[in-house]
């Protein structure tokens, strides 16, 4: 593996430079139209994959006012607890503890943590797109960590439960997404910070265009996201364009368990005269 392999997304200053993304206008049209097809229940349990800084996680909270059993907030860089502890915070109020845990964990290994049914929803933003993974007998990158992601994440769900998540579109130009946050850049309290961040996130993105097209990352048509869904076993497929229409988001379930038979009383035969 050489210098160009190196995964910024387990670098600090990667991480934090994507804190701000939420002030970005396309971002909060994505997390609008993720929340729109969210049904968090009260007692539910789910899972925030590639959490990073939570603003899915907030939205779970928000969504089900406060009612929700559990949220696993799940990275694979350990500086996103920063993140979710102070997110916990604000949300919680003084001297309460939320149903919020931040773990880490790389999803490109699946989700071995996690046992059969564990969950009944799982959100995720932006983040499905970069399970990679090499063969190891060419070394050349493939979508085995993609698909077997996809497995992994309709086997952990429980019968009935919901996935929402997002990806971006292929041959993603983030220019867009640039753009119509410097509307925004100037009217908040540190807008230096702000433009920083939002630079910092253009040269990450010109990364992630180099790798997706050496195969490493994935940004799939549509069409060829929801097949390897299906086949999988995920039905109720709907999607929308969202993030400047940069990316999709994607709305499946997993059928529900068939109810039990139940037992027919049997009727009672008049004995012969």
């Amino acid at each position: 593996m050489g210098p160009q392999d190196k995964n910024y997304w387990l670098d600090r200053q990667c991480a934090q430079a994507f804190w701000d993304q939420h002030l970005a206008l396309p971002y909060q049209e994505l997390l609008h139209d993720t929340a729109r097809w969210l049904d968090v229940r009260a007692g539910e349990r789910w899972l925030d994959l590639g959490c990073g800084c939570g603003q899915l996680t907030a939205m779970l909270w928000q969504c089900s006012n406060g009612q929700v059993g559990e949220i696993v907030s799940m990275d694979c860089n350990a500086v996103h607890a920063e993140a979710i502890d102070k997110l916990k915070r604000k949300l919680a109020g003084a001297g309460k503890t939320l149903p919020i845990r931040f773990v880490v964990g790389n999803f490109s290994a699946g989700l071995p943590q996690f046992a059969e049914e564990t969950f009944d929803g799982i959100v995720s933003g932006l983040a499905i797109s970069y399970a990679e993974s090499r063969d190891p007998q060419t070394g050349r990158y493939t979508d085995h960590a993609y698909n077997r992601l996809m497995a992994e994440l309709f086997r952990v769900l429980k019968p009935g439960g919901r996935l929402v998540f997002s990806v971006n579109v292929p041959n993603v130009r983030f220019w867009p997404i640039f753009w119509k946050s410097l509307r925004l850049a100037f009217r908040i309290s540190k807008p230096a910070k702000t433009l920083l961040n939002s630079l910092r996130m253009m040269a990450y993105g010109r990364w992630l265009q180099r790798e997706a097209r050496r195969g490493r990352f994935h940004y799939f048509p549509i069409d060829e996201v929801r097949n390897r869904l299906i086949q999988v076993g995920f039905q109720n497929f709907r999607f929308c364009y969202s993030y400047a229409r940069q990316a999709y988001v994607i709305a499946v379930s997993k059928a529900a368990s068939p109810a039990p038979p139940v037992a027919l009383a049997k009727a009672s035969v008049p004995a012969s005269v």
